[in-house]
């Protein structure tokens, strides 16, 4: 086009930026700005998106926001999606005070935050455990009438009760309830969690019975919860009566609750206990996991309780998880529970990678 004399329009140039900012090449991106510049073309909000876009892509997140500051200095029109691209980098890298700053432009602007915007500095504020500048973003945001997302508030809850600001959980959760970012069951059983992780069991159960007075039942992962915490403290009669309001309430015990309850019995001892569990998981018609078989045969070994270890060793055979043939001595069967403990272990640790 310019060996021919024609002269290339701002949109060419806006082309030409975003495909090389993509493909992160910045020096053709400074040589084709200068060259642009060169013609007389002033930048608008597509070229001062594709240069940033670029610092961004490369890691260059710092120049990003001063070219942008420059580009707003010398008039240029910088859209809210150029704006949200640098507020969500920099949330992402950990660069509040950036993105607070950006914030801050925003409004001088006359550009305001959307939703995306928003969701970005929550994530970033959880991730770094700054509970009480979240929350103040929380309020911000539904006043300009957007609703946060239902997991940021469950974490911001669980965030304030693990720091000790147990006033500022008990106010978001009636805030969750007001604006309708979640159903009430949802926000109390959140609030449970929130308590019972941070280790007030006493004020954790206090909601939960508040809950049942009132007829909302707590979601399966909020029982789990407590069940886990007061088998830490061997406390089984309220771990196994939290089973029964379960029941009750018609909430189905899952296979990972039921691990709860069987790793406590086996940590303290009551092994036979723990079995009458495992075949209530099989009578309900539930799939044991690995974990269920690992904690049960390493429990099992320890006491030396060879008849149970025979029926998990058939259960494993009959799921097809080991290969076993018993010839009836003790000794086989002891390496047998070895053998299958050493594979279970392995699968899980496969798993987790």
């Amino acid at each position: 086009m310019r060996s021919r004399g024609l002269r290339p329009s701002l949109a060419t140039y806006n082309i030409l930026l975003h495909g090389f900012s993509k493909k992160k090449d910045l020096l053709m991106c400074s040589m084709l700005h200068s060259i642009m510049m060169r013609d007389g073309l002033l930048p608008d909000k597509l070229t001062c998106h594709s240069l940033i876009l670029g610092f961004c892509e490369t890691g260059m997140l710092e120049v990003g926001v001063k070219f942008l500051k420059k580009m707003v200095v010398e008039g240029t029109v910088v859209d809210q999606l150029t704006l949200n691209m640098l507020i969500m980098e920099c949330c992402k890298t950990g660069e509040l005070r950036k993105a607070f700053d950006l914030l801050n432009v925003m409004n001088k602007l006359g550009v305001f935050p959307d939703i995306n915007t928003y969701n970005a500095i929550i994530t970033g504020l959880n991730r770094v455990s700054a509970f009480q500048e979240s929350h103040s973003v929380v309020h911000d945001m539904s006043k300009r009438g957007f609703t946060p997302k239902l997991t940021q508030c469950i974490t911001l809850i669980n965030g304030m009760c693990r720091m000790g600001d147990l006033q500022g959980a008990f106010k978001l959760r009636d805030e969750m309830e007001a604006l309708q970012v979640s159903p009430c069951d949802v926000a109390e059983s959140a609030m449970v969690r929130g308590l019972a992780l941070c280790g007030k069991v006493e004020e954790a159960m206090l909601v939960l019975n508040r809950m049942l007075r009132m007829r909302l039942v707590p979601t399966v992962a909020t029982f789990t919860t407590l069940m886990y915490k007061f088998c830490k403290e061997a406390n089984f009669v309220e771990a196994l009566k939290l089973k029964g309001i379960m029941e009750h309430c018609r909430v189905k015990l899952d296979v990972v609750a039921y691990n709860v309850l069987i790793s406590g019995l086996c940590a303290h001892g009551d092994v036979m206990a723990a079995i009458e569990l495992y075949e209530e998981i099989k009578q309900r018609g539930l799939w044991p996991n690995t974990t269920t078989y690992t904690v049960l045969i390493d429990a099992i070994s320890k006491e030396e309780n060879f008849v149970k270890g025979e029926l998990l060793l058939k259960d494993l055979q009959e799921r097809k998880m080991i290969s076993w043939d018993w010839d009836g001595s003790t000794q086989h069967l002891h390496e047998g529970l070895m053998i299958a403990l050493q594979k279970l272990k392995s699968f899980s640790h496969r798993r987790k990678k």
